[in-house]
């Protein structure tokens, strides 16, 4: 099995994003191993504004899904994957001639999603429930428009690399508190 923190970047005028109308900016993976939830390799940052959109769709589709021998190939690790499901699928459709269904990318491919954990230490609440208001991440991804209209691309770079370690460090602090958690409960 090999995992990967996963996320993307979108552009968005509306008030809700809609992967039909909204375009993907950046797309960015590691490596993570699943048992300590340390990084393996650098963090990959593909950017719509080096290329365009559909570059780096295909760019990702094929080295994660075009010739993939196993879903266990690219089992992503992040915080509301749904989010970019829904984005993959509509821009594989779009670019790649390639139509996944929600079910594909929902049940069909094993993943890890940090947000109900995030949901369930806000006392049960969505509302607050966003990684920066559980690590030292210091924004939403809510300045990612007026960045990309300023095209201040490089401040998008900063969110992306910042938004990874603080995930990464979320994570490697819930895998070793997991564990000291199981040997409480269970006998190991």
């Amino acid at each position: 099995m090999t995992s990967y923190y996963f996320d993307l970047e979108v552009y968005s005028k509306g008030q809700r994003p809609d992967p039909r109308k909204d375009k993907v900016i950046t797309i960015q993976y590691q490596k993570v191993d699943m048992r300590t939830g340390e990084p393996h390799g650098d963090l990959k940052i593909l950017k719509e504004w080096e290329s365009s959109e559909e570059e780096i769709v295909n760019k990702f589709y094929d080295r994660f899904f075009k010739n993939r021998r196993s879903v266990w190939d690219f089992v992503p690790i992040g915080n509301n994957l749904n989010f970019e499901f829904e984005f993959l699928k509509e821009k594989f459709s779009e670019f790649c001639d390639t139509k996944l269904t929600s079910f594909d990318l929902h049940y069909n491919t094993p993943h890890l999603d940090l947000k109900h954990l995030l949901v369930v230490l806000n006392s049960g609440e969505f509302k607050g429930s966003g990684l920066h208001n559980f690590t030292g991440k210091t924004t939403s991804g809510r300045v990612i428009r007026e960045f990309y209209e300023e095209k201040q691309y490089d401040k998008i770079e900063t969110y992306v690399v910042e938004e990874t370690a603080a995930f990464l460090e979320f994570l490697q602090k819930t895998m070793k508190s997991s564990g000291k958690w199981l040997h409480d409960v269970v006998d190991v």
